[in-house]
């Protein structure tokens, strides 16, 4: 009797060890570490002390596998974590424009999930850096081709949430004449405007979360013959056309399932894209910019074997300061704003004009308050209108000088500007299958 007691005891112990854990037995309850929360602010935030705290939406909807666990316009509340100094070379930057108060080193770390039923959820984050205005890159359209319209986008993809939208509106020539006041002021409070955009990666997995299935499992490969798909994914591997170098190994992850036109699951959450650089230059003298080509050749998914296929990038977010663009062919380089050839014409003119010297009516040299400013504030904004009005003339005209041979230099001789994308870059990615030898056209 006591070795049937034992015996059963013992298969007990066994069937509980073989028994499914709970994340196991409902699969996409579990969001892993290293996922990002692209989360944006709802409102304006101040920098004024850590611990401040703030408030934002996800802007990206969460999945795992084939489950929806994490709506896009969640709310995640957050604190700002970290207040650093200035790099030198941002300082001496800004003094050249009068600016004594030049953007510190801010971070942001979310700490809690708010969900939709008023349940609560710790988050353990990275620390962030906002980004003020993103904007999404697109290859240009061939003939015949159409795009949605920003807005139809907008409210499928964010659901017409305020910040979510705010976070990839292109600011406005009036916006951005505001802002360049608003920094020529020589002291100016730091804040974060409403629609700031942070990447905070998860540092510890994400559970007690509800998933919603959304399609049916299928064995069908992830891109059939003559089907072309384009997946939704984040680059693992940071590329800068700076450092990038042909045939590097270039690695994504798909952040969206893909489901087919009868809702059945063709590429899941976490499927893996492989692929290479094709072409990398980096920038150089003379103003000329950086640019760099990458195509995908594999696809994975978490539990299957590869796929040969054909993936070429058809989108990428990126800082609107950036001024990333797309070619045809998919290549991510940076654009030269026609804007650039202003400020160096009004310097150039300025610094012209303050070797003139006017006279009033009985031959005294004028003290010229205008003029004075104007080569003031060319070189060293508010604060160099308000020096060269105690100062000799010669002076005001040695700001003017400086100013126009610095802004000569950065938009005409100087380094132009490297492609930089860094990991957890959203990207697009068009996918087909690779042709095989057989499909190929024989040639006579």
């Amino acid at each position: 009797m006591r070795t049937c007691i034992t015996l059963l005891a013992m298969a007990a112990m066994a069937l509980a060890q073989e028994a499914p854990s709970p994340a196991s037995a409902q699969p996409g309850t579990t969001v892993p570490s290293g996922v990002p929360l692209r989360v944006a602010l709802q409102r304006r935030v101040a920098i004024r002390r850590v611990g401040e705290p703030i408030q934002g939406r996800l802007v990206d909807p969460i999945y795992v596998y084939d489950r929806l666990v994490l709506p896009a316009g969640s709310m995640v509340e957050g604190h700002v974590a970290q207040i650093g100094g200035v790099p030198i070379g941002r300082r001496l930057a800004a003094l050249l424009y009068g600016n004594l108060t030049p953007p510190r080193e801010v971070c942001a770390q979310f700490d809690a999930l708010v969900l939709s039923d008023g349940a609560r959820l710790s988050l353990n984050t990275s620390f962030a850096h906002g980004t003020a205005h993103t904007m999404r890159v697109v290859k240009p359209l061939n003939k015949g081709e159409q795009r949605k319209s920003p807005l139809q986008d907008a409210q499928e993809r964010f659901q017409t949430e305020r910040a979510a939208i705010l976070a990839f509106k292109t600011p406005g020539k009036l916006n951005r004449l505001k802002s360049r006041l608003f920094e020529m002021l020589p002291y100016h409070r730091q804040a974060w405007s409403a629609g700031t955009l942070f990447n905070s990666v998860l540092q510890e997995p994400l559970t007690g979360l509800t998933p919603i299935r959304v399609a049916e499992g299928t064995n069908s490969p992830a891109v059939a013959e003559g089907e072309a798909q384009e997946v939704t994914a984040r680059l693992l591997t940071p590329i800068s056309s700076a450092t990038a170098r042909r045939g590097a190994l270039v690695e994504a992850v798909v952040t969206r399932p893909l489901f087919s036109a009868n809702r059945r699951l063709l590429i899941p959450e976490g499927s893996r894209l492989l692929g290479d650089i094709v072409e990398a230059q980096r920038a150089r003298f003379l103003h000329r910019n950086g640019r760099v080509l990458f195509e995908f050749h594999q696809i994975k998914a978490p539990a299957g074997a590869a796929q040969s296929i054909q993936g070429y990038l058809e989108g990428v977010e990126a800082n609107f300061d950036a001024h990333l663009a797309l070619d045809s062919e998919g290549a991510a380089h940076v654009g030269s704003s026609k804007t650039r050839f202003i400020f160096p014409a009004i310097a150039a003119a300025v610094a012209g004009l303050s070797f003139h010297q006017d006279y009033n009516a009985q031959g005294v040299p004028d003290w010229d308050i205008g003029g004075r400013a104007e080569s003031g504030a060319v070189g060293f904004g508010l604060l160099g209108t308000l020096l060269t009005q105690v100062g000799p003339r010669a002076f005001a005209s040695s700001i003017a000088i400086t100013s126009a041979a610095f802004s000569i230099y950065s938009s005409f001789i100087g380094r132009g500007q490297n492609v930089v994308l860094p990991v957890n870059t959203p990207v697009k990615v068009s996918l087909k299958p690779r042709a095989t030898p057989a499909d190929s056209p024989s040639v006579p």
